[in-house]
């Protein structure tokens, strides 16, 4: 007996110690276990992903995955059955850590998850019109968007940049074949996919066949369009082509995030300026396709998707993959909110309770940014298809003359 107590004792002993720890410095303990390195050191970067090993498409035209995935409900009576326009996808962050400055793309671990949130809340809203093509790339870590992490973060970045790049080459000298395209991102994805926009394809004869980017929940700042890009200009009409489609999602009365990193030729920047504020971003309401401050009645909200994020605290924390495959999507939920742009460039949207999308709204700033594509899963879905509508008339157009 006196053996089983003593078992008994050691065994609990730790757990209460435990328990103790975390309840009085459980954050910064989980917050110190995730954090990379305090520099960033490429010789320590994973290995370079290869695209010419199907593994690192997570999404691609040969492949079944979840971006093929159309919500239950929902007709497909509008949507190409020849697609002549592909989608480059660049998916957002997903590694939170342990770990270093970049994902080393294992399917094991609990990025992998998000990834299939990604691909079936974002991605697949673009098979209605389009081929899409999404690489797996050795992402910055979630800290990488630290202030007071800026010049590791930003290396991370760049690395993560130069997969993006590598992807993007690969995509246009095998797959593309002179045909119309899109980028597409969300969060880092549109931090790269920007880069991408600006260094790729601007005043370059690539621009020709551009239809539309949407670089989503990435804070774009205006002045981007004064410094960096010279013929891409920010969407304002529902069917304008060879422009940028950019808004971040936010509750009522919610605040923009500032001091992010954002890349010029210059090189990397805050968006905070000096003197504290941030600076003026973009935001292209996605009801009326337009950048004026005009609210926008819910009337033409054409539908959210309540897609459920599967990857739990505890899968996070031991770098753990669920392995939860999205087999299905849940029907549209239409006429769900109002929409405004703002002059912050927040993307006001009504407040949400006691519905599927109500829990993403229990940040202190009100973000809705991992809703940002899915919880105007319609809108972008019927408006990528008036796009490539619209290049596809224009450029048969032009040919024929």
């Amino acid at each position: 007996m006196r053996s089983l107590k003593k078992i008994v004792y050691w065994l609990v002993l730790p757990l209460v110690a435990l328990f103790i720890i975390l309840f009085l410095f459980g954050r910064q303990w989980v917050f110190s276990y995730l954090s990379p390195p305090a520099t960033f050191v490429l010789a320590d970067a994973p290995a370079a992903p290869d695209y010419t090993n199907g593994y690192f498409w997570v999404a691609h035209p040969e492949k079944s995955d979840t971006s093929d995935l159309v919500p239950k409900g929902l007709s497909t009576k509008d949507d190409v059955t020849e697609k002549e326009v592909d989608v480059f996808f660049v998916h957002s962050t997903g590694f939170v850590g342990p770990g270093g400055w970049n994902s080393t793309m294992d399917s094991k671990n609990s990025e992998a998850q998000s990834i299939e949130y990604m691909l079936s809340s974002m991605a697949s809203i673009f098979n209605g019109c389009c081929n899409i093509y999404a690489p797996h790339y050795r992402e910055a870590n979630i800290q990488s968007f630290m202030a007071d992490k800026f010049e590791p973060g930003t290396q991370a970045l760049d690395l993560a940049y130069q997969d993006v790049a590598d992807a993007f080459g690969y995509y246009l000298r095998h797959f593309n074949q002179g045909r119309p395209f899109m980028l597409v991102g969300h969060s880092q994805g549109s931090t790269h996919a920007l880069r991408l926009l600006e260094q790729k394809v601007d005043n370059t004869p690539l621009f020709k066949q551009l239809v539309a980017a949407y670089v989503i929940g990435y804070w774009l700042p205006k002045d981007k369009f004064t410094r960096g890009f010279e013929q891409i200009l920010p969407c304002n009409e529902a069917n304008q082509t060879g422009c940028i489609v950019s808004y971040d999602t936010y509750g009522e009365d919610g605040l923009l995030d500032t001091k992010v990193p954002h890349w010029y030729k210059t090189g990397w920047e805050s968006s905070q300026l000096e003197d504290g504020s941030t600076k003026p971003t973009l935001c292209v309401n996605p009801l009326s396709w337009t950048a004026t401050l005009d609210k926008v009645d819910k009337t033409a909200h054409l539908g959210a998707m309540p897609v459920v994020f599967k990857r739990t605290p505890v899968d996070m924390l031991l770098a753990n993959n669920p392995g939860f495959i999205f087999q299905e999507l849940p029907p549209l939920t239409p006429e769900l909110t109002w929409a405004q742009c703002l002059s912050d460039g927040r993307l006001e949207v009504m407040q949400q309770a006691n519905n599927a999308f109500s829990n993403h709204l229990s940040q202190p700033n009100k973000s809705y940014h991992v809703l940002d594509y899915s919880l105007f899963y319609g809108n972008i879905r019927h408006n990528a298809k008036q796009r490539v509508k619209q290049f596809m008339t224009s450029n048969n157009a032009s040919q024929s003359e």
